[in-house]
Order: structure tokens, then C-alpha cells, then sequence
């Protein structure tokens, strides 16, 4: 039975680069909800790429399984090897950050698109990828009616519960005119209900930014 704990310790550590990695990965990108199953699967998949990468330079592993004696005496031990854990670890960070950049900015994407291999994009949803390709002014209906102008700061990851944070920010009043929010912003959270945002062009964003800061009260 030792043996069996101990090699159930060298697998775990030996696995553990590939967990390091998808966690830094999920961390820094807006993902789908994963099962259980996925998140394993994932990590075994970053294991693969991190010693594929690792074995290209070092030759022998960073945990290793000692047995000694003959017969039934055995002895068991492990040996760690300090600079090639910290050379995996390095490297199971550095490929983790790169993914998560690969992916927020959706480049092997965009490449596999102009290859014509696919269409869909390395983001969740079609709300993740709006936002990420547009920004500057927005103006966003409510779901009681009210519109509001301002500049898109922050946005949820998720459509299913949409929420903005507007710099800069006016009601827009039903004649048209702008009401200025005293204050650096507002907080559009998923009980304002956002039906709708429109991205405004330049022009007519710096129109509602002048109206909203001459009707702003002063100090």
C-alpha cells in the first residue's frame, strides 16, 4: 500500500503544472461554465503542452520515485529536484498567461477565421466580443424606458446578467437633451434591466459629452 500513496504523490505533482495553468487561464479569461469533467480534461491538456515544452530542454523529471531493498524490504522515496519545480512552475505560468492573452484577444481566433477553418471566436458569447471590439461612448435603454449616455468603463462577463459601469454619464431626457450625473458614474446592474446599448459615433458622442457637462452643477 505505501507504494501505491507514494506513486499517487508523483502523478499528482507531475499533474500539477497543467492545473496551475488552467487555473491562471480561467482567472484571466471570461469562459463558458465548465463541468467538473471539462476542467480536468483542460488541465490534462495543459499538462500535455507543458512538458512537450519542458522535455524539449531537460531530459529527466522534477519529482522522481525511489525504491530500495530486495525482496519484501523495500523502501520508498521521493526525490524532489528544487530548480526543475521551479523551471515547470515558471513555464507552466508562462504558457497559462499566454493562453489567457491568445484568448481574451481572441488572435488564434482571427487567424483560424481567415484560414476559413471556423467562425466562431475564442469569447463566450456575442456580448463579450461586442464589447471587446467597441467601446467610447454607449447610450442604453432600461427596462422601464429610460435611456442613458455615458462611456463603457466595465461590463459583466456574462449577457445572462448584464451590468455596466458608465463614466462620464447623462439621463437622456425625453426631449432629447442630456441630464448630467453628478458623479464620476453610474452602476447599470442586472435589476436595471439593460434592453439595449448603442455604440455612438464620434460626433454624436462628443455632442452628449459637451450637453452632459454644461447641464453638470458646479462646485
Amino acid at each position: 500500500m505505501p507504494n501505491i500513496g507514494l506513486q499517487a504523490l508523483v502523478v499528482l505533482v507531475v499533474l500539477l503544472p497543467g492545473f496551475l495553468c488552467a487555473r491562471i487561464v480561467q482567472s484571466l479569461c471570461a469562459r463558458k461554465d465548465q463541468s467538473d469533467f471539462d476542467k480536468v480534461t483542460e488541465a490534462l491538456v495543459y499538462s500535455f503542452v507543458v512538458y512537450m515544452a519542458y522535455s524539449l530542454v531537460f531530459r529527466s523529471l522534477p519529482v522522481a520515485l525511489h525504491i530500495e531493498g530486495k525482496g519484501e524490504a523495500q523502501r520508498y522515496s521521493i526525490e524532489f529536484r528544487g530548480h526543475l519545480l521551479l523551471v515547470l512552475t515558471g513555464l507552466a505560468s508562462g504558457i497559462g498567461l499566454l493562453s489567457g492573452y491568445l484568448i481574451t484577444n481572441d488572435l488564434l481566433g482571427e487567424w483560424l477565421r481567415k484560414l476559413r477553418l471556423t467562425q466562431r471566436t475564442s469569447r463566450p458569447s456575442v456580448w463579450n466580443d461586442t464589447f471587446a471590439h467597441y467601446g467610447g461612448y454607449a447610450q442604453v435603454g432600461l427596462a422601464d424606458g429610460r435611456q442613458i449616455v455615458g462611456w463603457v468603463r466595465y461590463y459583466s462577463d456574462r449577457p445572462e446578467a448584464p451590468s455596466l459601469f458608465l463614466e462620464d454619464a447623462a439621463w437622456v431626457t425625453p426631449d432629447g437633451g442630456y441630464a448630467s450625473i453628478d458623479g464620476p458614474g453610474i452602476l447599470l446592474t442586472e435589476s436595471s434591466g439593460v434592453r439595449h446599448v448603442m455604440f455612438l459615433r464620434p460626433a454624436k458622442a462628443e455632442a452628449a459629452s459637451a450637453a452632459a457637462a454644461s447641464n453638470r452643477p458646479s462646485n
